[in-house]
């Protein structure tokens, strides 16, 4: 009796195994195919491909789904914490430029699913040219002061927020 138990048990056993071996190479291949369809993306000119497809998107890729409109949210109120005053004690400051973080995440995600070569780099350029925008924005306001820390704290979260969107997208 023992030994049939034993048998069964080392059948059972294999059985999974070879289930597990076998999800394993399913999640290979997938991870194959995503990672040729995002080199297709990378260097469209290795395959004669034309300048128009260096933004179309490899097939099976993700569309760009929410990021598109949470970037707009973002710019939103960044826009209307320019217009509005604000306390300028750091820990506010701080608060304020993280909203860096938010913006330049959901712009590298939205230009990486899109299948922007230089995404990386146009969400640095763009940031920076948002935070010191609003920066210059607020000498033709009469209530606002310029507070170029502000400015300087936005380039780290800028820089920050462009990494996590990449990294998550490289992730995906």
């Amino acid at each position: 009796m023992n030994r049939q138990l034993k048998r069964a048990n080392e059948k059972s056993d294999k059985r999974r195994e070879r289930e597990q071996e076998r999800r394993k190479e399913q999640r290979r291949q997938s991870r194959v195919r995503v990672t040729k369809a995002r080199d297709s993306v990378k260097d469209p000119q290795k395959e004669g491909a034309t300048p128009e497809s260096k933004t179309q998107p490899a097939p099976g890729m993700r569309r760009p789904g929410l990021a598109g409109a949470y970037l707009l949210l973002t710019v939103g109120v960044i826009a209307a914490q320019a217009l509005v005053p604000q306390r300028t004690d750091t820990f506010s400051l701080v608060i304020h430029a993280l909203f860096y973080v938010i913006l330049s995440y959901f712009l590298c995600l939205w230009l990486y699913r899109r299948g922007v070569s230089q995404a990386f780099m146009l969400t640095l350029v763009g940031g920076s040219l948002l935070a010191f925008g609003v920066e210059g924005l607020k000498l033709a306001l009469p209530q606002s002061e310029l507070n170029l820390l502000f400015a300087y704290l936005a380039l780290p979260g800028t820089v920050l927020g462009a990494w996590l969107g990449q990294f998550i997208f490289r992730r995906s």
